[in-house]
């Protein structure tokens, strides 16, 4: 598990603050999808538990270091959403809080990796205060988050952020050749990901791209009329609703942009967006007011608050898209 390259900078950071003034209990590792937040941490974790660690990595042939490799390390806890479900509740929680109450049975310390801290609800964000507060003898709390600002201001307080910001065009670009994908792959999958690297070389691997290009072939027949909206609409349905959203809200940023003036190399979708707004110009009041609401509902589902029908909230944005970008159809 060695450090992504675009990672250097801050790791020495850490390891640094570890060997002169020590780390903080409580770590928020901030940053967007798919850059290697979740590496970053884990990495993080491992170097703690290590009997023996060098100055940029643990050793790998301690006990520890074996036990992590095999999936089984004791002195160390993930804690995620559960049972299909978006949402830490507090029941994760406190299994969180009984661990930290016992003492490290390997290494000196115990670790937990909390992610994505900003879906835990109220109550078990309020069962985390204590133990952010008051931690329990040697222990490292990892929280990542991808939004930030969601984050509850009690828990932000309380932890010490750690930024991690996109690699740059050139160092995801070089990154993803050294994995195996040929340049023009790698660009488009760039583009498509917002610049996150880890999250491109998923969406080229997974059936994630071809879905969208399916996707955006249905739209295109439904803005237009050929296409029913049942069809469309149970064809999207079988897919993850966070995904549908999420790939709309980029399709309409781009409409907006592309209603702006901006050129399609700068586009996420390229000339995809002016190709469904062939007719008249769409109102830019329409755009964005749909936008928002778009946004809305992609918060909600990934705050693990909402409880949408998967069906109705497909459907009725499909009218009001077609509606926003061709209302004579």
């Amino acid at each position: 598990m060695a450090i992504l390259p675009w990672q250097d900078k801050i790791w020495a950071d850490i390891t640094h603050r570890h060997s002169t003034s020590g780390l903080p209990h409580a770590m928020l590792f901030a940053g967007l999808e798919g850059i290697g937040k979740h590496e970053l941490a884990l990495h993080t974790a491992k170097w703690l538990l290590c009997r023996s660690p060098g100055s940029s990595s643990a050793c790998g042939q301690c006990h520890s270091c074996q036990l992590w490799d095999a999936g089984s390390h004791p002195d160390f806890l993930s804690c995620t959403p559960e049972d299909g479900s978006r949402q830490i509740r507090i029941e994760a929680i406190r299994r969180v809080n009984d661990f930290l109450a016992q003492t490290p049975q390997i290494s000196q310390c115990q670790v937990v990796s909390l992610h994505p801290v900003e879906v835990m609800n109220t109550n078990a964000a309020n069962a985390l205060l204590k133990t952010l507060e008051e931690p329990a003898g040697e222990s490292f709390l990892l929280l990542e988050t991808e939004r930030f600002g969601s984050v509850l201001p009690t828990i932000r307080s309380r932890c010490q952020r750690i930024v991690l910001n996109p690699p740059s065009a050139p160092e995801s670009l070089s990154w993803l050749q050294q994995q195996g994908v040929s340049e023009d792959q790698a660009l488009i999958a760039l583009k498509a990901n917002h610049g996150a690297p880890l999250k491109a070389r998923q969406w080229l691997t997974s059936e994630q791209g071809e879905q969208e290009q399916k996707r955006m072939e249905q739209l295109q027949q439904w803005t237009s009329g050929v296409a029913p909206l049942s069809l469309v609409a149970e064809a999207w349905a079988k897919q993850e609703l966070g995904d549908v959203v999420g790939w709309l809200y980029s399709l309409l940023a781009d409409c907006v942009k592309a209603a702006m003036g901006i050129h399609d190399a700068d586009l996420i979708f390229g000339d995809r967006a002016r190709t469904l707004m062939a007719g008249a110009m769409p109102s830019m009041t329409k755009l964005i007011t749909l936008q928002d609401k778009v946004k809305t509902i992609l918060s909600r589902i990934l705050s693990g608050a909402s409880s949408y029908n998967k069906q109705l909230v497909i459907e009725s944005l499909l009218l009001e898209w077609r509606d926003t970008i061709n209302p004579q159809a």
